[in-house]
């Protein structure tokens, strides 16, 4: 499921993408008006995070990554489909000869009726590395997880780097179920569209996706978390903002900015960058943005959420927004300060 453009008010994208990477502006006086009460809301659920935004609002993109595994948007699908299509799937591989081996297909494994797994050579004169993958049929729908595994040497205590990836994927795919997107597990795991990974313990995870705000079309909220090492570290979002914003020149003055600096979301240190920017049809829309790197390990990943206004419809037009730099402020602050940890019913801490 593919996601947005990260910088999406065409014309401008320049300009906000610039500024949302760099410079150091005094805040715009003109956010302030009366606040209306908080909108109904409603609970969407990415990786082992929560986050909620106005009642009636729908998930339009996704990409998810557990365990170094990309996960497939599920396809609804009667069993018997699914099986004649791994049947198929398995009899081309078979038949299409590799250069070194007598065809693509390395391995199929079983875990059980309801599963597959394949290992086989993307094409004839590959041979660096295998791909593997996932498949789990359950509750009418396929679930397909892929990945890869090296032919170097592994290291000490893995027989082979195939069978250590297939061993990871039987294991991922007996722990996985579906999922509705208002379903929130109290268990442990990791949440992505359609369906839940259980594990107490954090593996490599990442995710982005795009929800759409319920009666704004021009509007949606992206939210990415990934694992950064300390030494991948980049400068903070406000210092970045510096370089970047002398290179504007006159776009500069097309460029509002409501809000800067420091902004703690629950325990999660960060910063915030809000601006208002005229996109393509001269319609001002706005780009909020708050990061913060994490602390360089796989339970306090890097983290960055966004809300758009402003942005294209599906005909690449430009669209006006209904929200005024007050009413997006007060949208911004609700979604954002709801960001947290999902909690779980297992009072065991997890480990990375």
């Amino acid at each position: 499921m593919n996601l947005k453009s990260s910088f999406f008010i065409n014309g401008i994208s320049i300009v906000l993408c610039t500024v949302a990477m760099s410079g150091d502006l005094s805040i715009y006086p003109g956010s302030g008006s009366m606040k209306k009460p908080p909108s109904p809301m409603t609970t969407f659920c990415v990786g082992r995070f929560l986050i909620d935004v106005p009642k009636g609002s729908t998930l339009s993109g996704g990409n998810y990554i557990y365990d170094f595994t990309h996960i497939e948007r599920p396809q609804a699908l009667e069993f018997e489909e699914f099986s004649a299509r791994l049947a198929e799937r398995e009899r081309l591989l078979k038949e299409e000869k590799h250069n070194s081996e007598p065809s693509l297909l390395r391995v199929v494994e079983s875990p059980d009726v309801h599963s597959r797994i394949h290992v086989y050579w993307e094409s004839a004169f590959i041979t660096a590395a295998a791909e593997v993958d996932g498949y789990l049929w359950m509750d009418g729908v396929q679930f397909l997880l892929k990945t890869w595994a090296g032919t170097s040497p592994p290291p000490p205590g893995i027989t082979s780097r195939q069978d250590y990836a297939v061993a990871r994927m039987r294991e991922t795919l007996a722990n996985l179920r579906t999922r509705q997107d208002d379903d929130i597990p109290t268990e442990p795991g990791y949440c992505f569209e359609g369906g839940f990974i259980a594990n107490p313990e954090w593996e490599n995870e990442e995710a982005g996706i795009d929800i759409d705000i319920a009666g704004h079309p021009d509007a949606f909220v992206s939210v990415w978390f990934y694992p950064l090492l300390m030494s991948k570290h980049d400068k903070p979002l406000l210092t970045r903002m510096s370089s970047a914003i002398q290179s504007l020149g006159r776009l500069a003055a097309a460029v509002r900015v409501l809000r800067k600096g420091e902004r703690q979301v629950g325990p999660y240190t960060g910063q915030e960058f809000l601006v208002s920017a005229p996109n393509s049809g001269g319609m001002r829309g706005h780009s909020f943005i708050w990061e913060t790197e994490g602390e360089g390990t796989l339970d306090t990943p890097a983290l960055k959420i966004e809300l758009i206004t402003g942005h294209h419809d599906k005909d690449s037009n430009p669209q006006k927004t209904k929200l005024s730099d007050a009413q997006a402020i007060q949208l911004w602050d609700e979604v954002l300060n709801s960001f947290r940890l999902r909690p779980v019913a297992d009072t065991e801490e997890s480990q990375p």
